[in-house]
C-alpha cells in the first residue's frame, strides 16, 4: 500500500487554508497547513512533503522568503513549490525565486489539482 502525497499549504487566510485542506483530502491527498512562514518551515521539515502550495503575500515572512529559506536546506532544493496569489507571476519571477509555479486566486479545482498531480511522484498517486 503507498502512502497518500502530502501537501503542505501555507497561507495566512484561516478560510482558504480549511478549503484547501478539505479540497485535498477529497482528492486523495494528505493535507497539512501552515498559518505563516515560520510554521511553514517547521511542518516542511517535520513533514516531509510531496509539494508545497503558498501564498505569495503573507505578513511576516512571506512566500518568497519562506521558498528561498526551504530551497538553502539540504534535502528541499528538489522540492516542487508552487506560489497561490491573488496576482500573475512570471516565468522569470518563479525562477528568481526558485518556484516551479504559481496558481491563481481564484482557482479552478481540477487546474489545481492536475498542477500538484503533475508533481507528485507516481507511486505516491497509484
Amino acid at each position: 500500500m503507498t502512502s497518500k502525497p502530502t501537501i503542505l499549504v501555507v497561507d495566512d487566510d484561516l478560510p482558504i487554508l480549511a478549503l484547501m485542506r478539505s479540497l485535498l483530502r477529497e482528492f486523495g491527498f494528505e493535507a497539512v497547513t501552515a498559518e505563516s512562514g515560520r510554521e511553514a518551515l517547521i511542518e516542511a521539515r517535520k513533514r516531509k512533503p510531496s509539494v508545497v502550495l503558498i501564498d505569495k503575500n503573507m505578513p511576516g515572512m512571506t512566500g518568497d522568503e519562506v521558498i528561498r529559506a526551504l530551497r538553502a536546506e539540504p534535502g528541499f532544493d528538489g522540492l516542487p513549490i508552487l506560489i497561490l496569489s491573488g496576482e500573475p507571476v512570471s516565468k522569470s519571477d518563479l525562477k528568481a525565486l526558485g518556484a516551479d509555479g504559481a496558481v491563481l486566486k481564484p482557482f479552478d479545482i481540477r487546474e489545481l489539482i492536475a498542477q500538484l498531480r503533475s508533481f507528485v511522484p507516481a507511486e505516491q498517486t497509484a
